[in-house]
């Protein structure tokens, strides 16, 4: 560090020099400044790894040299086992750590580098830092790719996601927006999508993915059985006096207990509706009348034609009683019910 201390000592008393020389440092500043920002540039891009480096120095550095967030280099890398690879593409250190190049752990900086690129205005107004940067062409932005979980473990991509909500750079609005529920259904990506839903559960009820309903959005193509499980669970969660929304029809009129009967078969569709079942936490919301239809969910799947019987079976054995209380609900209008209601009470 010898030399670096005789810099600073010629810094110190750069006043006290003549014109000219002081023009030369001056010249000779501007040039190690604009080689030291690159090189904390290509830092960011390619050596920073949560094992090695701390917050506090990654911050300092970026403080001092800001322009290093905006510097762009090219990648070239394949997308999850995707057989055609990216484009190359130039992206800022943000988009980069999203990736966990190098089986790096980079991506434990992305709240850091997102809150200090708002501050410095990275990627332009309305970007928040370089977030919602698309990474190449209809692809995904910094959010989608933490939801994706790229990470190792999805702890770290979970971590990044709950900071920046804390920030207000991860709003509620952004998880349909960006289709965040999407991108984060399937099994590695598990413990974010329960954060996400957590946060939204009317999106399960409400949000449409390419016009599908969201359960229906999860049965067949690329899909595995394991996504639409995910999904299903948390309808069984938040609303199990819908049955988690098997029995709703898609716009052919198809509900997603028939499609999901035909995409992977009975059996192995049955274990899978059954073990939610079993997981319902508030199992008797599954055996009371629903407020909004006067109906008890064991109706929705004998009323629907394409309905299994082991799903009726399976609600009757919860509780046979309601074969009592269903068929009364079945056959009376609600005036009459009200009546009725009245004569016993009397």
């Amino acid at each position: 560090m010898e030399s670096t201390e005789k810099l600073l000592s010629i810094l110190l008393i750069e006043k006290q020099l003549s014109a000219d020389m002081r023009l030369r440092v001056e010249a000779h500043a501007l040039v190690m400044i604009q080689n030291l920002t690159t090189d904390a540039g290509n830092f960011l891009h390619q050596a920073l790894d949560a094992d090695q480096h701390t917050e506090d120095e990654v911050k300092t550095l970026i403080n001092v040299l800001p322009s290093a967030l905006s510097q762009l280099r090219d990648y070239e890398i394949e997308d999850d086992g995707n057989v055609e690879p990216i484009d190359r593409e130039e992206w800022l250190p943000i988009q980069g750590a999203a990736w966990q190049l190098d089986g790096r752990n980079s991506m434990a900086f992305i709240a850091l580098l997102a809150e200090e690129g708002e501050k410095f205005g990275v990627g332009g107004e309305g970007q928040r830092g370089g977030l919602l940067l698309k990474d190449y062409p209809n692809g995904g932005n910094v959010l989608q790719n933490l939801a994706k979980a790229f990470s190792i473990d999805n702890a770290t991509s979970l971590d990044a996601l709950k900071r920046l909500r804390q920030n207000d750079l991860l709003t509620k609005e952004d998880i349909r927006q960006y289709n965040l529920l999407w991108w984060s259904c399937k099994p590695k990506a598990k413990e974010t999508f329960e954060y996400l839903v957590d946060w939204d559960p009317e999106a399960l009820k409400e949000y449409k993915f390419e016009g599908n309903r969201f359960l229906h959005a999860f049965i067949g193509g690329l899909w595995p059985i394991d996504s639409f499980a995910m999904v299903f669970k948390f309808g069984m969660k938040y609303y199990p006096e819908e049955l988690g929304f098997l029995f709703r029809k898609n716009s052919d009129g198809d509900t997603a207990c028939k499609l999901v009967f035909d995409e992977y078969g009975k059996e192995k569709a049955w274990g899978v509706i059954e073990k939610c079942f079993d997981e319902t936490r508030d199992v008797n919301k599954m055996i009371k009348m629903n407020p909004m239809t006067n109906l008890y969910p064991f109706i929705l799947a004998a009323g629907d034609k394409t309905g299994d019987v082991n799903t009726l079976y399976y609600l009757l054995r919860r509780n046979p009683e309601v074969l009592f209380h269903g068929s009364q609900a079945g056959s009376l209008d609600s005036g009459d019910v009200g009546r009725t209601k009245r004569r016993r009470v009397s």
